[in-house]
């Protein structure tokens, strides 16, 4: 997969479709088949995604409201992984983005669903974690 395709592929949450447990069934958030923007009974259409559009923007890295606590950046509800994700494309670019994580994976930190990033106690660690390649011991 060219690094390119993985960048074009990141979702307006800032998640990597490419590279989501889900990629194999779905084209990813910017294609109308999408998964997560279409599954009314779990996600019922994805805020995030909606809001983008309607802004005109790619991602929430381009907003300047981000971060909001709307939907998956809902601290409370979702990961964290999330929001240090959009903090990261928003602060590095989404090129330097996708190198951290494909970096990583080729160190063994797994990126995707209930991985790596995953239960890490903040923004910071999880970002911490995307750009140096290390946990926190």
């Amino acid at each position: 997969m060219e690094k390119s395709d993985i960048i074009d592929s990141i979702a307006c949450c800032g998640l990597i479709c490419r590279l989501c447990h889900l990629a194999g069934d779905c084209d990813g958030c910017r294609n109308t088949a999408s998964k997560c923007s279409n599954h009314s009974d779990h996600w019922g259409g994805c805020y995030q995604r909606k809001c983008c559009r309607g802004r005109g923007i790619k991602g929430c890295w381009e907003c300047g409201d981000f971060p909001c606590d709307k939907e998956m950046f809902d601290v409370t509800t979702h990961d964290l992984k999330i929001r240090a994700c959009v903090r990261c494309i928003k602060e590095d670019g989404p090129e330097r983005f996708v190198e951290y994580v494909l970096g990583n994976e080729k160190n063994g930190i797994r990126y995707g669903f209930r991985k790596d990033y995953d239960g890490l106690g903040s923004e910071e660690e999880v970002l911490r974690l995307l750009r140096i390649g290390k946990k926190n011991q």
